[in-house]
């Protein structure tokens, strides 16, 4: 069966460059593809949001933030609302946790932003226009740019060293770099080169909270893993369970708290392809080209995925499916 799941990846996931399984807090499988290493860290883009989601839990279980109904404005009390920003008095953190922020801009305005000094302030100028706060599902990566802002502000230090003594200390993951993208040529450069570790931040020192953080395939299991066990990592609470609910709480269609959340035998349509989401109930925190975090409860399974850049790549759901979790089966 593992020699199945080579072939398979190589014939229909040909991006995939590690995967990691753990069954029971043990790891079950590892295996790298494309000469990748179990060393090499990877960006994964937007599973850095889902790790964001397990940090403003822990800065609410510390008290560095009142709660997810905290408005933004709390946070930026100097800020003078534009015209059609109304909307913006009463924007909360959980409103950017669950992509129901109104923006003026229909589609994701990154020049505009990764040109600006701090990217996190530059957002709070593009929220209002015509729509009321939760009225649609907006998923902005740039937009939850505010949440690193928010994070150092609430906290008094800055996002990488706030993660790396809450969170990645415990989870044995050392060694965090700062990555400087300074224009268009330096970002295309880091998103198509090959183990890029670190953390990437704005040109004012904010670390980047929708893409830029880079880990090995391991790591980001282990990310998984305190999410499996309801904020415990090696015995350690981290953050609390009550969290840990809330985050895996479906809010949106198949979203929590910038957690997806996938309900057993549903089909669901990603970029008008049609896929099962099998036979257990899953959290995932999800990547551009394939990368993803499974957090699969009723098996006690965690699988990690790492992939370099591709668009549109076939979903990993019938990986996990038909092959890996047929193969942690058979162990037992």
């Amino acid at each position: 069966m593992k020699d199945k799941i080579r072939q398979v990846v190589y014939e229909e996931y040909g991006n995939t460059l590690g995967i990691v399984v753990y069954k029971d807090d043990k790891k079950v499988y590892e295996d790298y593809f494309n000469n990748a290493t179990k060393d090499e860290s990877v960006h994964t883009f937007s599973i850095a949001k889902s790790v964001i989601a397990i940090l403003v839990g822990i800065a609410i279980d510390k008290g560095y933030i009142k709660s997810v109904h905290q408005t933004i404005l709390d946070f930026f009390p100097e800020y003078k609302l534009k015209r059609n920003q109304e909307q913006l008095k009463d924007v909360t953190i959980e409103d950017f946790l669950t992509m129901r922020v109104p923006y003026k801009y229909k589609y994701e305005p990154y020049t505009k932003v990764f040109t600006s000094q701090n990217w996190g302030e530059k957002i709070l100028e593009l929220i209002g226009g015509k729509e009321q706060i939760g009225e649609h599902f907006h998923y902005s990566t740039v937009g939850i740019q505010i949440l690193s802002n928010i994070l150092t502000k609430a906290a008094n230090m800055s996002l990488k060293e706030f993660a790396q003594k809450n969170l990645f200390d415990y989870l044995e993951i050392k060694d965090i770099p700062d990555v400087e993208i300074h224009d268009k040529e330096s970002q295309l450069e880091f998103y198509n080169s090959r183990n890029n570790r670190g953390w990437v931040h704005d040109p004012s020192g904010y670390y980047i909270t929708g893409w830029g953080l880079c880990l090995t395939t391991d790591e980001f299991a282990r990310i998984g893993l305190l999410v499996l066990n309801k904020g415990i990592y090696n015995g350690k609470r981290i953050v609390s369970e009550q969290w840990i609910k809330e985050m895996t709480q479906e809010r949106e269609k198949n979203y929590g708290y910038l957690w997806w959340i996938y309900p057993k035998n549903q089909t669901m349509k990603i970029i008008r392809k049609e896929y099962n989401t099998g036979k257990y109930d899953s959290y995932c925190a999800n990547g551009v080209g394939g990368s993803l975090v499974a957090v699969i409860p009723e098996k006690n399974i965690v699988i990690s995925s790492t992939c370099s850049l591709s668009y549109n790549p076939k979903i990993r759901t019938e990986l996990i499916n038909k092959y890996i979790i047929p193969y942690v089966d058979s162990l037992e």
